[in-house]
């Protein structure tokens, strides 16, 4: 009766095994398969390294055996609670199990089994972590440029921000700085400080972008803040030079300009170009934005004292109350004591540097009808050749044909300029008393001052556009 009672137990078992049979090894049949020699964790954005964190909440775990085709059992409990060898999950024949779980740590172990039995537990080294928040950043400010709406006169802001995650940790930020409201920190690890300084920053409105990443790899939204940034110095507009060369004899060089902004300084410098020496300082204060000033330098020192011919430059710097500044210059500007006076009682063009004489010769001005104009001019423009046209019809007592000359200099507007005469064989008084046509050796021009080739020439190489003319009766 007991070898039958046995007997039959045996066929229940070797006829329905699956389901049977492994509820049997569970409840403790005898130990015979060998324990995994490997366990692993994984999602779907690969293996996990143990202690590691998993930002997915489907893990794949997965044992290694020494023979194919076993299941897997495999306990999974939270971090504080004991294994007590119940399975969790299990599969039939793979010795992998897919699990869901929430956010926390855990510890785990896994069996292998089969039809001949199961393994002994073996303990997964290392916790098992779940990270599937990602982190904010809040408190988003700056120490520097604290409001939003305000305008900041500084190149460098300080950034600082909050943020937590208790999970896996915050393992670092991201953050751009551009011109996009709406833009975005890129998903690169930046810096692992809740605090960046900004230096260099241009005028403009800027946007500062941070994000938080945890150490599961889940990065948090952007959060931006604004910053207003005005680093722009004031500027100069409508700049006029008087002139670039001149005779402080006879006048002086103003400049003139405006301010793009309001400027709590403007220094005006003159500087001597060939050492770079000052030479006079001009100094105004408060200028508000479109104010204008003219400065007329007289060609003296600080002390008073005339300054010697050459070259100069003139530096203008404005600067606002913030110790912004622009730097403006001008070089290559000319005093000189050259000057050129014609005579027009003694009919003779005498060429001056300083108190020394340049050059004298006779010449031939405009006939009574059409005088040679008195005055302090200077010369505007030189030609190397030039041609004349008469301004008066030919039927004009004063008309002449296209007459050519190789020099001519500019001194007056309206046509008067000091030129060589190849037509021309007499020069000096009487050459102009005659009336008649002009232009013959008697009847003098029509308000040019004729001066022999040889005399134009040397004339003509020796003076500088702005070289003074005084034409005295």
């Amino acid at each position: 009766m007991r070898f039958v009672t046995g007997f039959l137990a045996f066929i229940v078992i070797a006829a329905g095994f699956g389901v049977f049979a492994y509820r049997n090894y569970i409840a403790g049949p005898p130990v015979v398969l060998p324990r995994p020699t490997h366990l692993d964790v994984a999602t779907a954005r690969g293996q996990l390294l143990p202690g590691g964190w998993a930002n997915m909440s489907t893990v794949d775990l997965a044992a290694t055996g020494p023979r194919h085709g076993l299941g897997l059992d495999v306990e999974v409990r939270p971090r504080g609670q004991k294994l007590d060898g119940s399975p969790t999950a299990t599969s039939s024949a793979d010795p992998r199990a897919i699990v869901h779980l929430a956010d926390g740590r855990y510890r785990w172990q896994a069996r292998l089994h089969g039809p001949a039995g199961v393994s002994p537990w073996v303990p997964y080294r290392g916790a098992l972590n779940i990270d599937t928040v990602a982190p904010p950043v809040t408190n988003l400010t700056s120490s520097t440029d604290p409001d939003p709406a305000a305008t900041y006169h500084t190149s460098d802001a300080e950034i600082s921000w909050v943020s937590s995650d208790s999970g896996s940790g915050i393992a670092g930020y991201s953050y751009r700085l551009d011109s996009a409201r709406d833009g975005a920190a890129p998903a690169e690890l930046r810096t692992s400080s809740p605090r960046v300084t900004l230096t260099g920053l241009e005028t403009g409105q800027w946007y500062f972008h941070v994000r938080a990443l945890d150490n599961a790899g889940n990065w948090g939204q952007t959060v931006t803040f604004p910053l207003h940034i005005d680093v722009t110095p004031p500027g100069l507009a409508h700049v006029r030079f008087s002139q670039f060369q001149f005779d402080p004899q006879f006048g002086t060089m103003d400049v003139s300009f405006s301010v793009t902004k309001s400027a709590s300084t403007v220094r005006v410098g003159v500087y001597r170009q060939s050492n770079d020496s000052l030479v006079r300082l001009y100094t105004y204060k408060k200028l508000t934005s479109g104010d204008s000033k003219t400065v007329s330098w007289n060609g003296r020192d600080e002390k008073g004292t005339p300054v010697a011919a050459g070259s100069y430059m003139l530096y203008i710097r404005a600067t606002d109350k913030y110790g912004h500044s622009s730097l403006t210059g001008w070089r290559d500007l000319t005093v000189d004591y050259k000057r050129i006076v014609v005579d027009l009682s003694e009919q003779r063009l005498t060429a001056y540097d300083g108190n020394r004489v340049f050059l004298t010769t006779l010449v031939t001005t405009g006939n009574p009808k059409l005088p040679t104009p008195t005055g302090t001019f200077h010369v505007m423009a030189k030609f190397h050749p030039y041609k004349f046209i008469s301004p008066w019809p030919k039927s004009s007592p004063y008309y002449y044909a296209p007459s050519k000359v190789q020099y001519a200099m500019l001194f007056r507007s309206g046509g008067y300029f000091l030129h060589d005469a190849p037509w021309r064989g007499v020069f000096g008084p009487g050459s102009n008393t005659v009336i008649g046509t002009p232009g013959q050796d008697y009847t003098g021009t029509h308000g040019c001052v004729n001066l022999p080739t040889a005399a134009e020439i040397q004339l003509y190489n020796w003076a500088d556009i702005g070289t003074v003319v005084q034409v005295v009766p």
